[in-house]
């Protein structure tokens, strides 16, 4: 059997939108009757969600359920950024809840498709075959809580203020967990129950939080790879590209 989402019409259900974020531009607080996924193309988008922060680096999306109340927050240079608006019997399969969703490569691709084929009047059955195809990408991708969740346990509050220390990015995971006297066991169950992911992830991604701030900064290359203890530039590339999607040169080139 069909089920009846599948039925319903992507030509009126889904509207794939394209922005350019302005330095220091606000969007002031709004809600949609129709859910919002929200990804940047070239940055990292900042936004006030219910008066909870949240951050969506390259290939990371917001999802906004229908009448969530949002705010984007001042950005430090042009972005370039994408609104895929979801009829509510569509956006329910994404939950009720703000999450965010891991964006793949053919993602991005197939929205950047979409959009051209939207300028060109192309033929409404191929639009939404490529709308329907977008649709199944969203609800089989991994969607988190947060893309940096926090914590206000006493003992994982510290550790991951040291993890996020770019002063100890250089030292490894190990070294930092061996001044807690807390053991591996525990701290796997705890960083699982609080966070949803594993400490060597979530350190990951403030590392690729840091490095997107420092390139846009006009760091070079070489010395981000070096702050971030690789000892060679060639790995933080692969480090970095299989986090956003692009090079870091790429995404440098994409700063004003």
């Amino acid at each position: 059997m069909t089920h009846a989402a599948e039925q319903f019409p992507f030509l009126n259900g889904i509207e794939v939108h394209e922005f350019l974020y302005q330095k220091d531009d606000v969007v002031t607080p709004h809600s949609s009757l129709w859910g919002d996924f929200n990804f940047s193309l070239n940055g990292t988008l900042e936004f006030d969600i219910e008066g909870k922060y949240y951050l969506s680096p390259p290939s990371y999306g917001l999802w906004l359920p229908p009448r969530t109340e949002h705010q984007s927050l001042p950005v430090e240079h042009e972005i370039h950024y994408i609104c895929i608006r979801l009829h509510p019997r569509l956006g329910a399969y994404l939950g009720e809840q703000c999450r965010c969703f891991s964006i793949e490569p053919f993602f991005r691709a197939l929205v950047l498709k979409i959009l051209d084929q939207q300028k060109q009047a192309t033929a409404p059955e191929y639009l939404e075959h490529l709308l329907q195809v977008l649709y199944d990408q969203l609800k089989q991708a991994p969607a988190y809580s947060h893309y940096l969740p926090q914590s206000s346990h006493p003992v994982l509050s510290l550790i991951l203020q040291q993890l996020a220390d770019p002063d100890q990015f250089d030292q490894s995971l190990q070294q930092i967990l061996q001044r807690f006297a807390v053991s591996e066991r525990h701290l796997l169950r705890l960083s699982q129950q609080e966070l949803q992911l594993s400490l060597s992830e979530w350190r990951n991604r403030a590392k690729i939080i840091y490095a997107i701030n420092q390139i846009r900064q006009g760091m070079t290359i070489k010395q981000l790879a070096f702050n971030l203890g690789y000892h060679h530039s060639s790995s933080f590339i692969e480090f970095f590209k299989r986090y956003t999607g692009q090079t870091p040169v790429q995404l440098k080139n994409a700063t004003p």
